[in-house]
């Protein structure tokens, strides 16, 4: 007698061919959207989300937030000179990035943008710049704490004004938040980090961007990896190709319940 097999609960990215397992939970959420970025499969099950979702006008943009220079340990802190017109609705004076920064740079990396980094109504998903809301908040909240603590590794060079930079290793919403409007419990953690490694390892021109955005920043720059715990070791294995040029760190995400530059760990 034959058994049939139950066909697992999967979801793709459009136009790539990997089929990764979702919980039912997660599954039956994204049916019940009816969102026009969610197609099913009715032979398979399976859901594919339409590449319309990780389109150009749903790119977080990275962004230059501080200007800070520590002269005889008295620290400066300064927004960038002008306010970007493509960042207008930020909480914060950003500037998009210029690769052609003649200075060093301190890069805070994070994982992807979630829902404070959007406008969302039911019909539109508009990009913001990265690091709003809390995260946002407790950076700017933290980062005398974050210089002076990486003034303790000796990494900080007197007298010289670096950019304080946030940028996302993946520029859209993996969490998919837009589309299942749930909150982020341990399913939708799940689901963002494998939508995060499908587009990371299955998107080139994901990773392509991320390295291109490293190889724009001037010697002796820092590097924090500050992306969840479960993401971090995919970056730690990406900026660890720069560590005879940047001083690269860790640290844990700034939403962190606990005060995120407390975390702060030297990899090189």
């Amino acid at each position: 007698m034959l058994t049939a097999v139950e066909k697992k609960l999967a979801i793709a990215l459009e136009g790539y061919p990997i089929y990764t397992e979702i919980s039912d939970i997660v599954y039956d959420d994204l049916l019940a959207s009816n969102s026009k970025y969610i197609l099913l499969d009715e032979e398979t099950k399976a859901i594919t989300l339409r590449k319309s979702f990780f389109k150009k006008n749903k790119y977080v943009q990275n962004a230059t937030r501080y200007i800070v220079e520590l002269s005889d340990d008295v620290l400066t802190i300064e927004s960038p000179n002008e306010k970007s017109d493509f960042l207008i609705n930020s909480d914060f004076d950003d500037d998009i990035l210029d690769n052609n920064y003649k200075n060093k740079t301190i890069a805070i990396i994070l994982e992807s943008p979630h829902i404070d980094e959007y406008e969302q109504s039911k019909d539109k998903l508009v990009p913001i710049g990265a690091a709003q809301g809390q995260t946002g908040k407790k950076i700017e909240k933290s980062i005398e704490k974050l210089m002076l603590s990486l003034a303790n590794y000796q990494v900080i060079e007197q007298n010289h004004k670096y950019r304080v930079i946030l940028m996302n290793a993946v520029n859209f919403q993996t969490s998919l938040h837009f589309i299942h409007e749930k909150p982020m419990n341990n399913y939708y953690r799940e689901l963002r980090d494998k939508i995060w490694l499908k587009m990371w390892s299955e998107i080139p021109q994901t990773k392509m961007d991320f390295i291109k955005q490293l190889n724009s920043l001037k010697k002796d720059s820092i590097l924090i990896n500050a992306c969840p715990k479960s993401l971090k070791p995919l970056i730690n294995q990406e900026i660890i190709q720069f560590a005879n040029r940047f001083s690269l760190f860790e640290s844990n995400h700034p939403s962190s319940t606990e005060i995120w530059t407390k975390s702060l760990f030297k990899l090189n």
